[in-house]
């Protein structure tokens, strides 16, 4: 356990852990003394490395886990920090700062995508906000890459360096946890998924069943070959979720048994359902051109199907594009939230 009563969270270069007594110095350098930093990351200026109070940091925030260092893994040592205030039942905001040094390496983006993961996922929050001084574009893609969107402007909300500032403020709202998209093979689904996994920024993860099985166009994939690998299918999505993941579920289901199980997988979360398809003179050009699948593949899955109807969203793959119908099941997310 780190200092703060948190657990350490980990990503693939950095550590996000609580804020310690010997953290004095590299934050000093990193956030508190670094004008680059406070041009645009609200803190006051230290001057010295003696007269800087960090005592204050300590008390203020680690006691109620409220502020998070940002450390390289391979030293452990401080690069950045992150802060989680304004707290709602349901809601908080969030703020970041990385030392100018480290700019431009995408450490932001890295550890503020793990901490959405944390708040959604162990504080239960089911919207998180984040605002940064207008004309930031740099703040302004981390958050994009995040998944964050666009919530508000608010103009002279505050002054800062003895000037009125406006803030631009961005929202992630996590009212849906995971999203099946299910269609028949060749429907395009996969495509789809990868241009929604892109909208929705680094908390998005997609599990695609095509993972799972060994596809061949000498043997058909029967209906027990896929329920054999919903175990192995299942575990992975319920651990992403456990981490706070947003997961797309990319599946073909043909049976009630395999439905059940995509159900259990998600219990205590919230599904959405969308179902793709597309006339089924394209599904057989569409298999016919991938020449990865069994004959008939598509056609088959197609008439089975299940469920046939419910959806949340039904999208025609052969009437637009990938992004369209990505962008069509972000809207869906971005309205559930908003109700």
């Amino acid at each position: 356990m780190s200092h703060s009563g948190v657990q350490p969270m980990e990503t693939e270069r950095l550590i996000l852990d609580g804020i310690r007594a010997e953290d004095k110095e590299d934050y000093f350098n990193n956030i508190s003394h670094d004008r680059k930093v406070l041009e645009t990351f609200i803190c006051r200026y230290a001057e010295s490395l003696e007269t800087f109070d960090f005592s204050a940091y300590l008390t203020a925030y680690r006691e109620n886990n409220r502020l998070f260092a940002i450390r390289l893994k391979e030293t452990g040592r401080l690069i950045g920090i992150l802060i989680c205030f304004d707290e709602t039942e349901t809601s908080c905001e969030i703020g970041y700062g990385i030392g100018s040094g480290y700019w431009g390496r995408g450490y932001a983006t890295e550890a503020v995508g793990r901490f959405l993961e944390y708040l959604f996922s162990e504080r239960g929050f089911r919207t998180v906000y984040a605002s940064f001084f207008t004309g930031n574009d740099a703040s302004r893609r981390v958050m994009e890459k995040c998944g964050m969107v666009y919530d508000r402007f608010s103009e002279k909300e505050l002054t800062y360096l003895g000037v009125e500032r406006d803030l631009t403020y961005y929202a992630i709202r996590r009212d849906t946890d995971a999203v099946l998209l299910n269609g028949p093979s060749s429907a395009g689904k996969s495509s789809i998924a990868e241009q929604l996994r892109g909208k929705l920024g680094v908390t998005a993860v997609t599990v695609t069943l095509d993972d799972y099985l060994e596809m061949s166009v000498r043997e058909p994939i029967w209906e027990d070959d896929v329920f054999a690998v919903m175990p192995r299918m299942c575990g992975d999505i319920s651990a992403a979720l456990g981490k706070g993941k947003m997961v797309i579920i990319d599946h073909v289901v043909t049976s009630p048994r395999i439905f059940r199980a995509l159900l259990d997988a998600v219990a205590g979360y919230r599904m959405k359902t969308v179902r793709v398809s597309c006339p089924i003179g394209i599904l057989r050009s569409r298999e016919e051109a991938r020449a990865d699948r069994f004959p008939g593949s598509a056609e088959a899955s197609l008439r089975y199907l299940y469920p046939q109807d419910g959806y949340d969203l039904y999208l025609d793959s052969g009437a637009s594009g990938p992004e369209a119908l990505a962008e069509s099941i972000r809207k869906i997310l971005r309205r559930t939230s908003a109700s």
